[in-house]
């Protein structure tokens, strides 16, 4: 027996029942003809007969049909118990606040305003001097002073960083932690 193969996949799907009509009357017309194939159909129908399940008892039958019905009931109540909830709250959360409104001024106690004076905001400079120094300030570059190596003597420089400099060797013969006390 040899199934033809380019009918294989349609055969099997025509045994499970999910070809669509046109599909299903080109794999009859070719069953009407292949003797093998129309075999091959009747061993696949029995093999997926095993595994099919029972049908429906009438209960079973009767809670499948009411399903949608019953689902679309369900979803409105939990809609309309949450927007009754969400009403609730917000009836709530306004009283809360209507009452504080009313109660705040009351409850609290009143401070009195402090009574200093109103300091103005410019500050006053007791000489010409004071004056000069702050328009010096103002005007300063404030980066000017770290980048400016003109007035660094290099010299100076040197002997400063000098005694950064220190070979490996002199970490490497180093006695141990311990040793040196």
């Amino acid at each position: 027996m040899s199934v033809c193969q380019h009918m294989d996949e349609s055969l099997t799907l025509f045994a499970a029942g999910a070809l669509d009509p046109q599909e299903e009357a080109r794999v009859r017309a070719h069953l009407d003809t292949c003797a093998d194939c129309r075999h091959e159909v009747t061993a696949l129908q029995d093999t997926l007969g095993l595994a099919a399940q029972p049908a429906l008892s009438p209960r079973e039958q009767t809670v499948l049909e009411a399903l949608p019905q019953t689902t679309v009931s369900r979803w409105r109540r939990d809609q309309v118990q949450r927007a009754a909830h969400l009403r609730t709250t917000g009836l709530l959360m306004a009283a809360a606040a209507v009452l504080l409104l009313l109660l705040g001024p009351v409850v609290s106690p009143r401070r009195p305003a402090p009574s200093t004076p109103h300091a103005s905001t410019e500050t006053t400079f007791s000489t010409e001097e004071d004056v000069l120094a702050m328009e010096q300030w103002a005007l300063a570059d404030p980066l000017s002073d770290a980048l400016d190596l003109t007035d660094v003597d290099l010299e100076d420089a040197q002997e400063a960083t000098g005694s950064w400099d220190v070979e490996a060797d002199d970490f490497l013969s180093s006695t141990p932690y311990g040793e040196s006390l």
